[in-house]
């Protein structure tokens, strides 16, 4: 792609050229520029088409501009935009995320992610008068202060793995913030339990991605989620599963009716929304309580449950309900994950293929048959194969950014999902070729 002069213009008004951090693409040099956006493709801003495999980092799971959530959109400018107030389509949707999540007895609306773990927080420390909070390496909960922690330390910089160090990922945060927060190894449930005997009279919450899609895809093992939950039932710890980005990639209700663990707290979002800012945190009745205007833990703001994402919410939740939704989205990311499999054993590229659901990682420079199990496993990718790997792919039409986890969408057809196979085998014989030794 070749975006340079748009690139130009962004880095005079906004900071390295994009309007998100993560926007700044490390394998091509530049941002990927989007003009447009239609089912499963992405068109750069010079006109080309490309296969989108990120699809949003995973909020466009329908397609991008699905005809059921444009139409959602619509209806919603017809009835103008009256911020600030609730009405039926507000009470309906938090009815049928009520039915659908296993966490949820009441939920409230948010627009991003980070705002649905900031307030989760904010609730389980209300409810306990606690302000310590445990998450686990790897695992990614937004940017608020209170967990912008350890979500992909170098492993020069992230400590012992079984007594991780807690690395702040952003400058600017007070510097006190760090001593709030513990940070454990995802997986080992010895090292959970020693966390908590030292720990645990000074935790509120202990808050985990129940499959850890940024790290990947990692699954937890059912004996340390187990634990978990038995652990912070024991000990009086708000336990949260932040689904932003796990719900709806398994079905309808989220990782936690996939795993069979009920959380107290849950986050959902990203999917949610259908390609429309919005997130939504709830749980347990007597934990929601606590939400002003019933209780003491404010949560508020005028874009709150703006009835665009409410709507398109709705047209979401209608469209997966389909018959045979998920097994058709399902079945198009498993053929993927063959395809691949095959492709990079063909090229000769070692590449771990591993998917859960509608997400899946590729952990470059890996052992294609060995599980990805923890953080310090994915961390120790090959970043230059990935990153060549991505340019190549770029050239031949398919838009796979240097990201921990990738996607399809409802309007992958079997034939593109089988031309990315084909397109990956290619890439990958074209990094292989060159990454190999001179002579070799």
């Amino acid at each position: 792609m070749d975006s340079s002069p748009l690139f130009t213009r962004a880095q005079r008004v906004l900071p390295g050229g994009v309007t998100a951090a993560a926007r700044a693409n490390p394998a091509l040099g530049q941002p990927f520029y989007v003009a447009r956006a239609e089912g499963p493709f992405v068109f750069a801003a010079d006109g080309r088409r490309y296969v989108d495999l990120c699809m949003s980092n995973g909020a466009t799971l329908l397609g991008h501009g699905h005809p059921n959530i444009v139409a959602a959109v619509r209806r919603a400018a017809d009835f103008g935009f009256a911020c600030g107030h609730d009405g039926e389509p507000q009470v309906r949707l938090a009815e049928r995320l009520v039915e659908q999540i296993p966490a949820f007895e009441q939920v409230r609306f948010t627009s991003s992610g980070t705002e649905a773990t900031f307030y989760a927080l904010r609730v389980a420390r209300a409810a306990t008068g606690r302000t310590g909070v445990l998450k686990f390496e790897g695992h990614f909960h937004g940017f608020n202060d209170a967990l912008a922690f350890s979500f992909w330390p170098g492993l020069g910089e992230a400590g012992p793995p079984d007594a991780p160090h807690t690395h702040a990922e952003t400058a600017g945060l007070p510097p006190d913030t760090a001593a709030q927060v513990v940070v454990a190894p995802f997986n080992d449930a010895t090292v959970f339990r020693r966390l908590l005997d030292r720990h645990g009279d000074h935790l509120a919450a202990v808050i985990l991605e129940p499959i850890n899609y940024d790290s990947g895809a990692i699954l937890p093992d059912p004996t340390f989620l187990a634990t978990v939950r038995e652990e912070t039932a024991r000990r009086g710890i708000v336990l949260i599963f932040d689904e932003i980005l796990s719900g709806y990639r398994t079905g309808p209700s989220g990782a936690q009716g996939y795993l069979g663990v009920t959380p107290d707290l849950a986050t959902l979002g990203k999917a949610l929304g259908g390609g429309v800012p919005l997130s939504a945190f709830g749980g347990r009745r007597e934990l929601m309580d606590l939400v002003a205007p019933r209780g003491p833990a404010v949560h508020t703001g005028t874009y709150n449950a703006h009835l665009i994402p409410i709507l398109a919410a709705h047209a979401f939740l209608d469209t997966i309900s389909e018959v045979r939704f998920y097994e058709r989205l399902l079945g198009s990311h498993e053929r993927l994950y063959c395809g691949l499999r095959v492709a990079f054993a063909a090229a000769g590229l070692p590449v771990r293929v591993q998917g859960v659901g509608a997400r899946f990682g590729l952990y470059f420079g890996l052992d294609p048959e060995r599980a990805i199990t923890t953080y310090r496993d994915a961390a120790s990718i090959d970043k230059v194969m990935q990153h060549a790997f991505c340019r190549e792919m770029d050239t031949r039409g398919v838009y796979v950014a240097p990201a921990w986890h990738h996607g399809l969408c409802a309007m992958h057809t079997d034939e593109l999902v089988d031309q990315v196979a084909d397109l990956a085998e290619r890439s990958a014989r074209a990094v292989a070729a060159y990454a190999a030794p001179a002579g070799g």
